[in-house]
């Protein structure tokens, strides 16, 4: 292994150009190394100087890092729950109220005159202008009129809706699902193809490419399918298969055909432009009997936030079987007796009705039932046969339109055009055709009306709101469609908000102040407070002078402001330790930098532990850091110890300590609740003087906050004393630019020099030792010549 104390290698020569010791069998390498020792030397001497400041550096860093947190968490406004230079944590604001009427205020905040305020009466608390609507649905959910008898009643059933076709382009396979619900027209099969071609982004399409770019559908002359290809990039389309009997409605396949039998085992290809038109007519729809058609279908219901999905029985006759059917199993799913399934019979036909009740009888409007999903086939208002939609509510639903909803309230009757809605005199155009979400947004955006509305679903209302607070507001609905939406009770009257009043008086003034505002939250003289009911006041309106009065009491917050002074002393001693250890910890000369030669020699845990001593001793005695440790010693002066004693905090007498604080939680408790500003003064007091001009000491703080401005500065023009010495990652243009990053800069080009003189050195000893083999080398052919002249004599 090499030598740890003495200088070694810093560049190997293993790597040196071309061969030696062919003709002379010297070791050409190991002599040039010997021969470039001095100047191999001189770089491995620089390296270790180098790292030798890296780590002073990081030292340096470590100190400064754990000043900035120090600083940033106890003497920075940013932090204003531990800043201990501001007077926060030391005022009374811990503020409650007091008496027997304190229920009906809450109170906040930071005040001196919390002493000499009191509330002697509330008289109204403050009420923005509302109007809550009437019930604003049915509470039903009601179905489509389906035939009494499910046994000759027949249902067109959709053969196609939800089936899946299989199609190839290129190397990807696509599963098309053919579209549900209101949009699909399958009276019109091309177009339901080419809208759900259209859902299909093709696979890496850069561009959004759909499917429907590649394949059309269309009919011919006879009202035939045919599908062609668009492709436009040399691809293939192929159908491969589907669900189902998908191909066979389509009218590409025959009865008992497959798609292998009539078009080949890769199913039929359709190549750039052409073609294939159905052998058949497709058959979409196939009318089904009610009762065998609803057998083993399923409706999923949520009841007040609970999902259930109940299936339809098999063998139902009639619509009150099949109203006796779902009865049975809502009861089991959510209660017996919290669902209720109606009929509503007209002539041969009837209708479901879904109401939520209370057991035992009695409507339920605080309950919401919803279908929130079904098989293909009865959802969907146009072509399912329930005629609902998924989402279908016992509520009003928010997505139907004004004349849906006009309807539902009004037998069935027709609203058409356009209507005015009348709010505060303001008039706002609504369209049949808007949807309630529609309307509640035009109100909203107009400012002239001064509302906002929302709907409550819990309780089935609209909710109107003056936008102006207290007194300000008012609100005035009129026109037929506010008596549709809002009922007959909220239309054509007046209604205003109120201001709350408040009766307070102040010490030393015998007169009661009435204050007024538009909100039940306000600040009176630094008090934040809450209204939370009336008392004080007779029946007359008059102030009560009976009434007990609320009262204030502020206090400091004793436990909160003794933590963070007790959390700021433990972290100050932290730093003092620190830096106390680095500058008196000496050094031991025997350990030095490892260099690249000797870490190659050494395990891991071998060089860790090196690297651990080399690193002891880097601050020793430094300048700057015995500085800094002695600022810290005398934190507090000599001739203040007394009065910080005094609170509980004071000086260690043990010298080996240097200067570490020392805490008493209880005394200091007790001083800040007995003095409060007296600590306030020795922890937050500028340094200044006094009317005779005898100097004022600053508090411990600003001492602090002074002293680590001083050596660890990050900020303004100026920065601290071991920052411009070392750099901080808190300060970031000090990173690059500090002394000792300085000196390793220029290390950096010694050594660059240093290495081209090396370069320079074995390039001469590798010609001269290749000019010496190659003298050798002729040397011995002629001597071989001349023997085989002599015959070997």
């Amino acid at each position: 292994m090499a030598s740890i104390g003495g200088l070694t290698s810093a560049t190997s020569t293993s790597s040196i150009r071309g061969y030696g010791g062919l003709a002379s069998g010297l070791d050409r390498d190991t002599l040039i190394e010997q021969l470039t020792y001095g100047t191999r030397s001189k770089i491995a001497k620089q390296q270790q100087n180098k790292q030798s400041l890296q780590w002073e550096q990081e030292a340096i860093r470590a100190i400064t890092d754990k000043i900035y947190d120090f600083t940033d968490k106890y003497t920075s406004y940013a932090s204003p729950s531990t800043n201990l230079t501001g007077s926060g944590l030391f005022s009374r604001n811990q503020i409650t109220a007091q008496g027997t009427n304190s229920k009906y205020i809450s109170v906040s905040g930071t005040s001196s005159s919390a002493d000499m305020l009191s509330v002697v009466g509330i008289k109204q608390l403050a009420e923005d202008a509302k109007i809550m609507g009437s019930a604003a649905s049915t509470g039903e959910l009601t179905t489509n009129a389906i035939s009494n008898d499910l046994v000759t009643g027949t249902y067109k059933e959709n053969l196609l809706e939800g089936q899946y076709l299989y199609i190839k382009y290129g190397n990807d396979r696509y599963s098309v699902k053919l579209g549900s619900g209101d949009g699909y027209d399958y009276d019109n099969l091309a177009d339901v193809l080419n809208k759900s071609f259209a859902e299909i982004e093709l696979n890496n399409s850069t561009d959004g490419k759909k499917l429907s770019d590649v394949l059309e559908a269309s009919t011919d002359s006879d009202g035939k399918l045919v599908l062609t290809s668009k492709d436009t990039a040399g691809n293939n389309v192929e159908i491969t298969g589907g669900t189902g009997d998908v191909l066979k409605n389509l009218g590409f396949l025959g009865e008992g055909e497959t798609i292998e039998s009539v078009f080949g085992e890769d199913g039929f290809v359709l190549s750039t432009g052409k073609s294939q038109t159905a052998a058949h007519e497709a058959s979409a729809f196939e009318s089904t009997a009610l009762t065998d058609y609803l057998a083993g279908k399923t409706l999923t219901f949520n009841y007040n936030g609970v999902s259930k999905t109940i299936e339809i029985g098999s063998g139902l006759t009639t619509m009150e079987a099949l109203q006796e059917d779902l009865q049975k199993k809502l009861d089991d799913a959510f209660g017996t007796g919290r669902v209720n399934v109606g009929l509503n019979q007209t002539g041969d036909s009837s209708e479901l009705v879904f109401t939520t009740t209370i057991p035992g009888g009695g409507e339920d409007r605080s309950s919401m039932l919803t279908i929130t999903g079904g098989s293909v086939g009865l959802l969907g208002k146009e072509n399912g046969l329930l005629g609902i939609n998924a989402g279908a509510t016992t509520r009003i639903n928010t997505s139907d339109t004004l004349a849906e909803v006009w309807a539902s309230k009004n037998n069935g009757a027709s609203l058409s055009g356009t209507e005015e809605l009348v709010i505060n005199g303001v008039k706002i155009e609504i369209a049949a055709d808007d949807t309630i979400e529609d309307i509640m947004e035009k109100i909203n955006s107009n400012e002239a009306a001064k509302v906002t509305i929302s709907y409550q679903k819990n309780s089935d209302r609209f909710m109107i709101t003056s936008t102006e607070k207290g007194a300000s507001g008012s609100i005035k609905l009129e026109g037929e469609i506010a008596d549709m939406l809002f009922g007959a009770d909220a239309v054509g009257k007046e209604v205003t908000g109120q201001d709350a009043i408040v009766a307070v008086k102040y010490a030393g003034d015998p007169d009661v102040t009435e204050i007024r505002r538009d909100s039940n939250s306000f600040t009176v003289d630094g008090l934040n407070l809450s209204l939370k009911g009336t008392f004080g006041y007779t029946e007359a309106g008059v102030v009560d002078t009976t009434a007990e009065a609320i009262t204030f009491d502020a206090q400091v917050d004793v436990e909160n402001t003794t933590n963070v002074v007790k959390e700021m002393i433990e972290a100050f001693n932290d730093i003092l330790k620190l830096v106390s250890d680095e500058v008196n910890q000496k050094p031991d000369r025997d350990y030095q930098p490892l260099t690249d030669e000797q870490k190659e020699e050494m395990s891991d845990d071998q060089i860790e532990r090196w690297e651990e001593k080399a690193k002891e001793g880097l601050l020793f005695n430094d300048t700057d850091v015995r500085g800094l440790a002695d600022a810290l010693r005398f934190m507090i002066p000599t001739n203040m110890q007394s009065a910080f004693a005094e609170i509980g905090i004071s000086v260690s007498t043990d010298y080996a300590d240097n200067g570490k604080l020392v805490f008493d939680e209880t005394k200091f408790k007790a001083a800040l609740e007995s003095d409060p500003e007296k600590v306030k003064e020795l922890f937050t007091r500028k340094a200044s003087e006094d009317e005779n001009g005898n100097r004022i000491q600053a508090g411990l703080m600003e001492n602090m906050s002074s002293v680590m401005k001083t050596y660890a500065g990050t900020t303004g023009a100026t920065k601290g004393i071991l920052v411009v010495r070392a750099g901080s990652v808190h300060a970031p243009t000090s990173v690059l630019q500090n002394s000792l990053q300085k000196q390793m800069d220029e290390i950096d080009d010694l050594i660059e020099s240093l290495q081209d003189q090396l370069q320079t050195e074995q390039d001469r000893y590798i010609s001269q030792f290749t000019t010496l083999e190659t003298l050798i080398a002729q040397m011995n052919s002629q001597s071989s010549y001349l023997a085989q002249l002599s015959g070997g004599y």
